[in-house]
């Protein structure tokens, strides 16, 4: 009963000052370590070398952002899906991983400056003829990565196809080649990426590219809402980042635009 007591004082207590859970709490820039949350399967964004080591474009910024805040880095791998759960409820700090600033998103958690506005392409088996445009998906069975914009952007166009969905961009990319299905539908970056790989080169083509963003909902880094010193310290060094050439190198390293 006692314990009952103090919990019931302890729920009041947070709905009088307004605390709510993590969103609430002191500002990660009261921390050492900001914990990266990613995942690993969306060269060249965030992907696995051949030594097993998570690297990417994403990998990179945000580790030298952390590093001109004079906070440490860990990063880690889990479902796209899964991400914004985690960063809410405090198992990450912080999402690096091609995220695409969203209305939708923007209601569960706060996204920093745009760094980058990709198209979508849709990439078929090499020789596919079939395909040349959104009215010619018709019937057709599409791949996409659960819960990234090419998901949201095909589930809302009401075209009579089949989506499957998939944790891993691999996955629904390999697909394409064992014949299951007749495209993936992924960022022209990531897209790029594969079709200039050892493991995918000479068997995929573009099949055509789709304008599904505005630029404001771009790629951007998400963190949780409400902490604005973490937000400014943040997106003041993206912008020096920007200004001094040093985001330009790491386009340049993994070949964005």
């Amino acid at each position: 009963m006692f314990k009952k007591i103090i919990a019931l004082m302890f729920l009041s207590a947070c709905l009088v000052t307004g605390i709510t859970g993590p969103a609430s709490a002191a500002s990660i820039m009261q921390n050492d370590v900001i914990r990266i949350g990613t995942e690993g399967t969306y060269p060249p964004f965030e992907f696995y070398d051949d030594s097993n080591n998570l690297i990417g474009f994403d990998i990179d910024l945000s580790k030298a952002i952390i590093e001109k805040l004079g906070k440490r880095a860990e990063v880690a791998d889990m479902a796209f899906d899964g991400l914004i759960p985690a960063l809410i409820t405090g198992k990450i700090d912080l999402i690096a991983a091609a995220m695409n600033a969203t209305a939708e998103r923007r209601r569960r958690v706060d996204f920093s400056d745009v760094y980058q506005t990709p198209d979508a392409i849709l990439l078929t088996k090499d020789g596919n003829t079939d395909i040349n445009g959104l009215n010619s998906l018709s019937g057709k069975t599409i791949g996409v990565q659960l819960g990234t914009v090419e998901d949201i952007y095909l589930s809302e166009s009401n075209l009579p196809i089949e989506i499957k969905r998939y944790q891993k961009t691999d996955d629904a990319v390999r697909e394409v080649l064992l014949d299951r299905n007749d495209g993936v539908f992924l960022d022209t970056p990531v897209g790029n990426s594969y079709l200039a790989s050892d493991r995918f080169k000479g068997f995929l083509k573009v099949a055509f590219k789709e304008t599904i963003m505005a630029e404001e909902e771009g790629f951007a880094f998400a963190i949780r809402k409400g902490d604005a010193e973490f937000m400014n310290a943040f997106n003041a060094a993206l912008k020096e980042m920007k200004n001094s050439g040093e985001l330009q190198k790491i386009k340049e390293k993994y070949d964005l635009e």
